[in-house]
């Protein structure tokens, strides 16, 4: 366990700031958590009063952080220190070296590339901090802009579990995807290799 007062390092991208989640985020986070079309596809059902979302930013929150886990990262756009969204990294199985990535964007900021951008941020410090042998993620069937992303992130798609996931009285179908620490290194180099081949000026 990690000290009460421990918080993830902040992380910046060319429009992002990932930060860890203090008690004051939940007023301008539950006028995303609260639309029901933004957790159609997620596991969480929206919320319905603030105090639901004060206990996401406040209780879980910390009760991870005290797990030293990286997550959850709360999305900003720089510079504003509003909240738009979430994002983290978890240990699925800690003896099998493997972690579950999960992300959110409200909805007036959806198809701007937000959801990549953070993950990609993320995805780089997880694979240096936390060493990982695989990174994955589970996407309910149907949820195509999440697969999108994946797809954006180098992920591969493994195979759907069928009925799997009982979740609003209902079974889901869900998608399992992965990145392997392996391919992250690779998808690095190129990407290294790439911006040092772009003519400058």
């Amino acid at each position: 366990m990690m000290p009460p007062e421990w918080r993830p390092p902040t992380l910046t991208t060319a429009r992002l700031t990932l930060r860890a989640f203090e008690e004051s985020d939940a007023a301008p986070l539950f006028q995303h958590a609260r639309n029901p079309n933004l957790t159609r596809f997620t596991l969480w059902d929206h919320h319905r009063t603030v105090g639901e979302t004060v206990a996401f930013v406040r209780d879980y929150a910390r009760l991870r952080y005290r797990e030293g886990m990286a997550e959850p990262y709360a999305i900003t756009l720089t510079p504003d220190t509003k909240p738009i969204g979430a994002c983290g990294c978890f240990w699925a199985s800690q003896p099998n070296q493997t972690m579950e990535l999960g992300y959110w964007v409200g909805e007036p900021f959806w198809g701007r590339g937000i959801a990549v951008e953070a993950s990609e941020a993320l995805i780089q410090f997880t694979f240096r901090n936390y060493e990982p042998e695989r990174l994955q993620a589970r996407v309910i069937a149907g949820n195509f802009a999440s697969v999108r992303v994946l797809e954006k992130l180098n992920f591969r798609y493994e195979g759907m579990l069928r009925a799997s996931l009982l979740r609003r009285s209902r079974f889901e179908d869900v998608m399992i995807y992965s990145l392997l620490r392996s391919e992250w290194a690779v998808a690095m180099l190129q990407k290294e290799s790439d911006s040092q081949g772009k003519p400058s000026g």
